[in-house]
């Protein structure tokens, strides 16, 4: 029952805060045996219920003070490891922790590690510790495979954004027999290392990662390209597009309104194919949403304060939104529902229930809209030059097998 929970929690509320998790190169992704997985730390503990909601039979080692409250007991579960900035009072705990790592993959489980130990939404990835390697030193001697995972948002802390997570292939654990064991960790160190840097994307500053961002962004428009993919081809610069890139920059602001765009993802959109029916569809989509969000208005106004009142950074925001916002919903839900018994209207709570699902679902598609509509209003020259771009940008992709 505790393993069924914390798998329907991570599926609860993965879909309820984010639009879409897709898995990029799921063909790598084992099913069965045992299994360790090495994974990339973006997001706080919420990458943990990404990866949980698409590997349902995974375990997690998990920072010590994510289970101290009642609160952290109900979300969190896994092996629990003390960090080096949390070990006031569990400095003797770690090996233990590894051990019993190391003796639940024996047993033929799935476990995920997240080697930098901290999340950080910046524009590099954090030092990667040894303890899977050390962990992996342990099961020199047992068959099994070794996973590194990737996971990029399009915009983490925000609700409704896509996530996907990308399964790299697997790591080698063969080394040889001459080697001593602390050559052998440090191999599987590098292996490791060298395994999740394909898989993660860097930058040299903030504002480059965030530039790159947004037109791996637009590269998915109107396409299933994978954002990771899109991303990773820009990591080392694209001249071509960062060149025409600039020269659109040039021209909105040179066109009258373009000062005034609003942008979705850092990115003005505008109507592409089929334009008349994008106000259509705002039109029938915009009241689901108006209706959804101002019936479930006090949950999602704690979510919204618990984001602005406890998070210390961009990658807490969705992490404090989801431990308040969740069950002030449930709470929410069963208050109307106990009212429409007492009342005797249980076909309207259903009805609220039906549409509220659709219209939270619908935001994301809705701000879209409403930004792509506003740009059209506002500067309706600006729609070719931005078609254009966006076409460029399009070819320039497919030249580099994106």
């Amino acid at each position: 029952m505790k393993s069924l929970w914390y798998r329907l929690l991570s599926r609860m509320l993965t879909s309820l805060y984010y639009h879409r998790v897709r898995i990029i190169t799921p063909q790598w992704l084992p099913t069965d045996g045992p299994v360790l997985f090495v994974a990339l730390h973006r997001n706080g503990a919420v990458d943990g219920y990404v990866y949980k909601s698409v590997i349902p039979r995974a375990n997690f080692l998990i920072s010590v003070q994510l289970r101290r409250s009642l609160l952290g007991r109900i979300f969190f579960s896994g092996v629990e490891v003390a960090r080096s900035k949390d070990r006031e009072n569990h400095s003797g705990e770690n090996s233990d922790a590894l051990d019993a790592c190391a003796n639940y993959v024996r047993q033929g489980g799935a476990l995920i590690i997240m080697p930098e130990g901290s999340s950080d939404l910046g524009h590099r990835h954090l030092p990667f510790h040894k303890g899977a390697a050390r962990i992996l030193a342990q099961l020199a001697d047992q068959p099994l495979r070794v996973v590194p995972l990737g996971i990029h948002y399009e915009r983490a802390w925000a609700w409704q954004s896509d996530v996907e997570v990308v399964v790299g292939e697997a790591i080698s654990t063969v080394f040889p027999s001459n080697m001593t064991p602390a050559q052998q960790v440090n191999l599987l160190h590098e292996r490791i290392v060298h395994a999740l840097e394909r898989l993660a994307v860097q930058a040299d500053s903030a504002d480059q990662f965030a530039a790159r961002e947004s037109i791996a962004y637009a590269a998915t428009l109107g396409s299933q390209r994978s954002y990771f993919a899109a991303l990773k081809a820009l990591e080392h610069g694209m001249p071509q597009v960062e060149c025409m890139t600039a020269k659109l920059r040039e021209e909105i602001a040179r066109t009258p309104g373009g000062s005034r765009l609003w942008r979705h993802q850092g990115v003005p959109l505008m109507p592409m194919n089929f334009a008349w029916a994008y106000p259509l569809l705002w039109l029938v989509l915009q009241p689901l949403v108006v209706f959804a969000c101002v019936s479930n208005a006090p949950p999602l106004l704690c979510a919204w304060w618990a984001g602005k009142r406890f998070s210390d950074g961009r990658n807490t925001i969705a992490l404090w939104r989801l431990l308040l916002g969740f069950p002030c919903l449930l709470l929410w839900a069963a208050s109307l529902l106990v009212a429409a018994l007492w009342l005797q209207l249980l076909p309207l709570w259903l009805a609220y229930v039906a549409v509220s699902v659709l219209g939270l679902k619908s935001v994301r598609r809705v701000e879209k809209l409403s930004i792509t509509l506003h740009n059209w209003a506002l500067a309706p020259a600006l729609r070719q030059p931005l078609l254009r771009w966006r076409a460029e940008l399009e070819t320039l992709m497919r030249a580099k097998n994106v």
